[in-house]
């Protein structure tokens, strides 16, 4: 079994194939021999540039593809590409994951010049360096994803603005195709001028389906195990300009026979909904796909009316679909949201008779019994404690 791994990018200047790799490098040093023999592969008449930099007093690596000659180093299209990479010698899936990248690039670039996928033309994308960038960054991802059990996240994508130079005349941030790429993505608009992603950097984000933050991941118990600052070639006044690359591992439990894990636990308080109505609005919340767990306790409020807390515990990737269920069942107008880990200790359910019976090992070695409470509903308090007792002290 692969052990699991979670990389989370950090696009603090924003991200670019060259930023990906020098990342990834700056994390991972062992990647430099490596990624000499997969670009020797693609074109002999190239050298790679790995070197250390600074960029606005943050130390890091800096990635750089540059021709012996400018030979052939023109356009090329995205039928060309596909078939250099289908007969170059590296390794199938690098192939699968480079050409992936590559149509994610040409389906946004056949929608905006409204042209079918064969005729569209690749003019910065196609040269020879952006060539080398998709293919090495397929070659990591690769890597990674053979070794691991792998996920990744990424923070909210710097959008950037102002006008740039393209083949195709000046063009505004982001550029059309980065756009489109970046559809459905979190972005934020931090002020900062300039092509803040590349259309390059969009397409390896949008193989990648990235989760929005670390915590969607469900990692449970993490340890940082790695940190790579990727360094890129525009400065900024204000800000770095560095991805940065946080490799995380999970951390073993000291507790024996349990598992550690993260959970959304969300708040708020009902203090206009009767007791009755509340309680049919809970109990259809409770059937949603990721509801651990919902817990009533009354309060009293600032206006000093009695209310009622409630917290309901639940997966954290059902999250967004749980508030806005809460939203449309009960009468509250505001809610509280965190991330919080829990211990769970293993169990295993097994059948006697017709119950269900959930068997838990204790940290000291002790097994306990516990009779799933559903099953018990149509008994008497007499019959119920009667059952409980043969099966659970057996």
């Amino acid at each position: 079994m692969k052990k699991k791994l979670h990389i989370h990018l950090d696009p603090i200047g924003g991200i670019s194939g060259d930023m990906f790799i020098s990342s990834m490098i700056d994390a991972e040093p062992s990647l430099k021999n490596q990624i000499k023999i997969i670009s020797s592969k693609i074109i002999k008449d190239v050298k790679l540039s790995i070197k250390k930099l600074t960029n606005n007093h943050i130390a890091g690596t800096k990635f750089n593809v540059d021709l012996v000659s400018k030979k052939n180093n023109h356009h090329r299209s995205y039928k060309d590409i596909k078939l250099l990479i289908k007969k170059s010698s590296i390794d199938e899936k690098i192939k699968e994951i480079a050409i992936d990248i590559f149509h994610i690039l040409a389906k946004a670039e056949s929608e905006v010049h409204g042209v079918t996928l064969d005729k569209v033309s690749f003019h910065e994308i196609g040269a020879w360096d952006s060539i080398i960038d998709n293919i090495i960054s397929a070659f990591i991802i690769n890597k990674f994803n053979t070794e691991y059990d792998i996920t990744w996240s990424c923070s909210a994508t710097p959008i950037g603005s102002g006008m740039i130079n393209t083949a195709h005349g000046i063009l505004s941030v982001p550029a059309p195709a980065t756009a489109l790429i970046l559809k459905n993505f979190p972005i934020v608009d931090d002020g900062i001028k300039g092509e803040r992603t590349t259309p390059t950097g969009a397409a390896i984000l949008s193989h990648l389906k990235p989760l929005p933050n670390i915590s969607s991941a469900n990692l449970g118990n993490i340890k940082i195990h790695k940190q790579g600052i990727g360094i890129g070639s525009k400065d900024f006044k204000t800000i770095p300009n560095i991805l940065r690359v946080l490799i995380f591992k999970t951390a073993n439990s000291s507790v024996k026979n349990t598992t550690n894990e993260v959970i959304s636990e969300i708040n708020f308080d009902i203090d206009d909904q009767t007791p009755e109505d509340l309680a049919l609005s809970l109990n259809t919340i409770s059937k949603s796909n990721g509801v651990l767990d919902i817990i009533q306790n009354p309060t009293l409020g600032k206006k000093g009316r009695v209310s009622i807390n409630i917290k309901i515990l639940c997966r954290v990737e059902e999250t967004e679909k749980i508030i806005e269920h809460i939203f449309n069942e009960t009468s509250t107008i505001g809610l509280r949201h965190t991330i919080k880990g829990r211990y769970i200790l293993n169990r295993e359910v097994k059948k006697i008779s017709h119950f269900n019976i959930k068997e838990t090992k204790r940290p000291s070695g002790k097994f306990t019994k516990k009779v799933e409470s559903n099953d018990l509903k149509n008994y008497s308090y007499k019959n119920r404690k009667s059952i409980k007792s043969k099966i659970e002290n057996n």
